[in-house]
């Protein structure tokens, strides 16, 4: 029994973190047997000794698979996986659980649909991803972390956002023609840009920012394609933000 624990995959999060969210959805939503591990960023727990041995990046999602062996640095070392970065974490789970992970999640026997959910994962770093996480770093979390937040990348943050949510709903979303990012399901991408919209989340507790709703009443595709994507994944959506919509109601100002 104790080999069999100790041979599960883990999975090193923090429920604060955008791409730990969509991972553990993902996880959930297919009956993953993924173990989570905590690993939590306000406490530096990312930059540990023994974090960093598992990822000198220093970042998480982390997932650790003990079964699948890669060849280490030095010779005659090998080492178990340790797969960083979040769309290659689920595109990695669907090949290892094709019995468990549904196409639409991440293509396995269509290379044509495969190839337009990376297309539209690789979009999503550098759009959503670019603009929502600078937006709410520098308004919001930088303050809790005890950083001195930028409103210069903040307010170009916005701007990449603005131009990446218009991008959604012209293209990704085909102008209301398509459900999701890529089909009648939602796939790997529409959880990570979903899961990074929810951070803004964090805006309305800082008494001089801008709300997620403010940021998405322009685009009203984009308001209700994110209810579609958090309906296709309940309870485990609400189940896994719980923690970020505790977190959002706290207000940041100093107490005069």
């Amino acid at each position: 029994m104790s080999h069999q624990v100790e041979r599960r995959l883990r999975l090193y999060v923090d429920f604060m973190s955008q791409p730990c969210r969509a991972v553990i959805i993902f996880s959930r939503c297919n009956k993953l047997p993924v173990e989570l591990q905590m690993v939590l960023i306000h406490k530096g727990e990312t930059r540990s000794p023994e974090y960093l041995a598992r990822n000198p990046l220093g970042k998480v999602p982390l997932l650790e698979d003990p079964e699948a062996v890669r060849s280490g640095e030095g010779p005659g070392r090998d080492a178990h996986l340790c797969l960083t970065e979040s769309a290659a974490i689920m595109s990695y789970l669907s090949y290892k659980f094709p019995e468990l992970v549904m196409e639409h999640w991440y293509p396995r026997s269509d290379p044509v649909q495969r190839a337009r959910v990376d297309a539209a994962l690789h979009w999503y770093q550098g759009n959503i991803r670019a603009g929502a996480m600078r937006l709410s770093f520098h308004k919001v979390v930088a303050q809790r972390l005890g950083l001195q937040g930028d409103e210069r990348v903040a307010a170009d943050g916005l701007k990449t956002l603005k131009l990446a949510l218009s991008g959604l709903e012209e293209y990704w979303l085909a102008g209301d023609s398509r459900l999701f990012m890529t089909g009648r399901q939602p796939c790997s991408a529409d959880l990570l840009c979903a899961c990074e919209l929810e951070q803004l989340h964090m805006l309305k507790a800082q008494w001089h920012g801008t709300s997620l709703d403010e940021i998405l009443a322009p685009y009203p595709l984009v308001q209700a394609w994110r209810q579609r994507v958090r309906h296709a994944c309940e309870p485990h959506y609400s189940d896994v933000h719980a923690v970020l919509v505790k977190a959002a109601a706290v207000d940041p100002r100093p107490k005069l």
